[in-house]
């Protein structure tokens, strides 16, 4: 029974360790200028992530300069995309027609 728990708690202290390692590693990467923070341009090529990423931030589960450049990109895409017609048997509304 003493095993057990020393495994436990030593894979606890591991896990946190690793976390700890993990999160240090990050914020050292991140202030040398090896990662760099996600723009628009990145989002724009990361569509999914861009509007999952908005998605977040409308639900104030994301917060940041991520939900500001992902809502840039995510605008931009949206005005990019080209129009499509209606699908077969369908029938286009007064406000799709283009003039």
């Amino acid at each position: 029974m003493t095993s057990i728990i020393n495994k436990s708690i030593s894979a606890m202290i591991n896990s946190n360790q690793r976390a700890l390692i993990a999160a240090a590693a990050t914020i050292f990467l991140t202030g040398c200028g090896l990662i760099k923070p996600r723009d628009a341009g990145y989002f724009r090529f990361h569509a999914e992530e861009a509007r999952l990423v908005v998605t977040r931030c409308e639900r104030g589960q994301k917060t940041g300069s991520d939900c500001q450049a992902a809502a840039q990109a995510v605008a931009e895409l949206d005005a990019a995309a080209p129009r499509q017609a209606p699908a077969k048997g369908g029938r286009w509304v007064e406000h799709d027609r283009q003039q």
